[in-house]
Parts: C-alpha cells; sequence; structure tokens
C-alpha cells in the first residue's frame, strides 16, 4: 500500500502559521511585562513621596519643642533664642525651603532641620529634595547656625512651589524669616507641602515618564520665639 506524506508546501505553509501564532503570543507577553514595569515605576514613587511625607509630618509636630515652659528655669539663659535647650519654632518657610528648631527624635537634643530643594546638583538626580539635621549650637537661630549638611530625600522633583504656610487658614506670603518677619512666623499654625515626582524610568506604552503627585498638610504647634520680646506664640 503507497503512503503520501506532506509536501514541502505544506509544511512551509505549518511553519509559518506557527510563526505568526508565537509572534503573537509573545507580543502578549512583552506587553503584560511593560504594564507590569510601568505599574511598579509608578507604585516606587509613589512610595518614596509617601515616605518623604510622613517623615516631614512627624518631623514638624516637633517643631517648637521643647519650648522655655519645659525646661528648668535654672539650665536655661535669658537668651532664650540662642539656647541650646530651647528650639524656637520655624525659623524660615519659603516655596522651596523649610527650616525649623525641634526636638524630632524624642531624644532631649534640640536640632535644627532644613528641606531645602534642590534644583540641580554635581551628584546626578535632581531637581531633588533634601534634609538637613543637626545639633542646635548656641547662636542666632538664622544666622548663628552650624552649616547645613544635606542627604537626598526624594529625586525626580517636577513643581518648585512644594511649601505653603498658613495662619488662621490664610496663606502666608512666602518668604518669611525667624529674625526678619518675627509677627507673621509666630502665628503660622498649618504647612502644607505638595510633591510632584517623575519616575527615572519611561513607560514604554505611553513614551512618557510616570507621574505622581502627593499633597500633605500638617497642623503644627509652633511655639514660636519669634514676637518681639521672645512670647511664646503658643501661650
Amino acid at each position: 500500500m503507497k503512503q503520501r506524506g506532506f509536501s514541502i508546501v505544506e509544511l512551509l505553509v505549518v511553519v509559518l502559521v506557527l510563526s505568526v501564532v508565537m509572534a503573537a503570543i509573545f507580543q502578549l507577553i512583552n506587553m503584560a511585562m511593560q504594564g507590569s514595569s510601568a505599574e511598579q515605576s509608578k507604585l516606587d514613587i509613589f512610595q518614596e513621596a509617601r515616605e518623604f511625607m510622613d517623615m516631614m509630618g512627624r518631623d514638624l509636630r516637633q517643631a517648637g519643642y521643647p519650648n522655655s515652659r519645659n525646661i528648668a528655669s535654672t539650665v536655661i539663659t535669658t537668651n532664650l533664642t540662642a539656647d541650646t535647650h530651647v528650639a524656637v519654632g520655624l525659623v524660615r518657610v519659603d516655596n522651596g525651603e523649610l527650616w525649623f528648631e525641634g526636638d524630632v527624635d524624642n531624644t532631649g537634643i534640640v536640632s535644627v532641620v532644613r528641606y531645602y530643594l534642590d534644583p540641580n546638583d554635581s551628584t546626578g538626580g535632581c531637581p531633588c529634595l533634601k534634609r538637613s539635621q543637626q545639633v542646635k549650637i548656641v547662636g542666632n537661630p538664622y544666622t548663628g547656625q552650624s552649616t547645613p549638611v544635606y542627604d537626598v530625600q526624594v529625586q525626580g522633583v517636577k513643581n518648585t512651589n512644594i511649601f505653603t504656610a498658613f495662619s488662621n487658614g490664610v496663606p502666608v506670603t512666602l518668604p518669611v524669616v525667624f529674625t526678619i518677619n518675627g509677627a507673621t512666623i509666630s502665628t503660622i499654625d498649618t504647612i502644607q507641602a505638595v510633591l510632584t515626582l517623575e519616575a527615572a524610568a519611561i513607560d514604554s506604552r505611553t513614551g512618557r515618564k510616570p507621574e505622581t503627585t502627593l499633597v500633605t498638610t500638617v497642623k503644627i504647634n509652633n511655639c514660636s520665639l519669634a514676637a518681639v520680646g521672645n512670647l511664646l506664640s503658643c501661650q
């Protein structure tokens, strides 16, 4: 009995069909992987922004603590603003800068904390938000403290107007400085931060880098010593 096999043409057709099917499958797998990578990138920058906002909020709630009422009179000096035992509260607030004193680590040691938007630096990754925390030294809160040493907290910052200050719900005109705008800075009771971050990697589906925006509003005690006569604004 004579048997007949596949012709070369039939084999070529089968190979072609299989190639088309496999190409389609691989295309779907590639799209799924790209989508997963894009979503992971969005998640990463969201978590980075969220962690920064949480840290800043914790720091801000300690602004102005401890104040002179928390320290024994036998310990502090008459020059309260320069005393290392006392935190003066907010020192400077600007669109891209936030500077205050407080015991942010709950160790009894007053720190000078600064957040600063660096538009560009030699290390790359900027515009970025940096943070400095140093022990307060005897001296003017604005002009007599140690030179800040910054660490990068978040990279890829897109917006420049990050910080806004409020007094009884009314926005305060920035910048305000402890030694210049004492009457104003001592009334600030709320700090709002808006942060827009851009991921480092491009989303292949959109051809753009993913972005995320977070807003946090922190109600602060700000027992400031900036007012005339060094009266605590929280009294």
